[in-house]
């Protein structure tokens, strides 16, 4: 199974581009907000042809034995793309044709259950963002802490935060991309640390106010 390529690009198609690598063209479906980042690639038969990195999902099932490429910048968004075709009707081409937007933002929308703004997705129409929302929306805060890569290096090691930090970190995306009140912020953040204390890190709190609430 392909996982990843590295090769030059030597066609550009509208949704997609062929990138050869180890002397094999490889064509592989780009979602529209890698289509955006890749837009100034060069295609080229020469040493000229822009070079590209792509994190690989391969798709080829009984029904369609023919492979499906599918590219992505991180695989953290390969992971979110492997969750949305999971939910019912949402197949592999959907799923690459409605990320159209960063995969934070989508996420985001998925965690407050903001259907109007999945149904601005391509692809996407009002029976599908019902079940994007009821399937994935205990499953996607990590996601949703996902910012968009810069070229800048990371440090090697980050210190956890502290409980306050913590707090602080969750209740601003809580607030500001998730759409929650500050009152309610701050319960949902308390609940969860009372009924897990030992949590260190934001996608733990996440996973704990979204799914510890619904424990019995």
């Amino acid at each position: 199974m392909i996982a990843l390529i590295r090769g030059r690009v030597r066609r550009k198609y509208e949704d997609r581009m062929v990138i050869e690598a180890g002397g094999v063209g490889y064509e592989v479906v780009l979602p529209p907000v890698v289509q955006h980042s890749l837009s100034g690639a060069i295609a080229s038969d020469g040493d000229g042809a822009t070079e590209v990195t792509l994190e690989i999902h391969y798709h080829a099932t009984q029904n369609q034995p023919s492979p499906v490429l599918i590219g992505f910048h991180s695989g953290l968004d390969k992971e979110f793309f492997e969750k949305l075709i999971t939910v019912k009707d949402v197949g592999p081409l959907v799923a690459a044709r409605a990320l159209a937007s960063p995969v934070g933002e989508i996420a985001a929308a998925i965690a407050r259950q903001d259907e109007g703004y999945l149904r601005r997705l391509p692809g996407i129409g009002p029976q599908k963002a019902k079940n994007i929302v009821a399937q994935l929306q205990a499953k996607v805060a990590k996601f949703a802490l996902a910012r968009p890569e810069s070229a800048a290096p990371e440090p090697a090691v980050a210190p956890a935060p502290d409980e306050e930090g913590l707090r602080g970190m969750v209740f601003e995306i809580l607030v500001k991309q998730l759409g929650h009140r500050p009152s309610e912020a701050a319960q949902l953040i308390t609940a969860a640390l009372q009924r897990r204390p030992g949590v260190a890190t934001p996608e733990e709190l996440f996973d704990e106010i979204y799914r510890g609430g619904a424990r019995p």
